[in-house]
């Protein structure tokens, strides 16, 4: 039992380093994630305004004022 304690002491900062390099790579996997969604909602917002512009546009053009 004494034997296995100087051997976990000494793996300790290694576990913790490999803790915090794990935590930092699943916040930038987070960020990542997060802003693809945001792309794909501003791509789905974009084409709804150029949908509802076409529209307005087909408006005008048969019934000019």
């Amino acid at each position: 039992m004494a034997r296995s304690a100087p051997l976990s002491l000494a793996q300790a900062p290694a576990m913790a380093m490999g803790m915090t390099y794990l935590a930092m790579a699943d916040s930038i996997g987070l960020a990542m994630q997060n802003a693809v969604s945001n792309q794909q909602r501003g791509q789905v917002t974009a084409a709804a305004a150029v949908t509802q512009t076409l529209v307005l546009i087909i408006k005008l053009g048969a019934n000019p004022k």
